[in-house]
């Protein structure tokens, strides 16, 4: 029997200039644009996203270490992507 598919539709590129206000943090990983931001105290979440919508995140203490492990993710899945092409 085979699956149900869901209708698809084209992935559209983000407005770099609105992406930017969100997500203010950029130059670490070519393409990508980061955040961080402290939920609670001494707690952080650091997000990411790139033009096409795939995102990272990481949560923890170091809102240092959590960019540099977000921004290490985000390198690696544009490398998938690339090598997918």
């Amino acid at each position: 029997m085979a699956l149900p598919t869901m209708p698809t539709r084209p992935v559209e590129k983000k407005d770099p200039a609105k992406v930017v206000k969100e997500f203010p943090i950029a130059g670490r990983v070519d393409g990508w644009f980061f955040r961080q931001r402290e939920t609670s105290n001494g707690a952080y979440l650091v997000e990411g996203t790139d033009l096409w919508g795939r995102t990272v995140s990481r949560q923890g203490g170091d809102p240092d270490d959590l960019l540099s492990q977000c921004a290490a993710d985000a390198k690696r899945i544009s490398t998938e992507v690339k090598g997918a092409v």
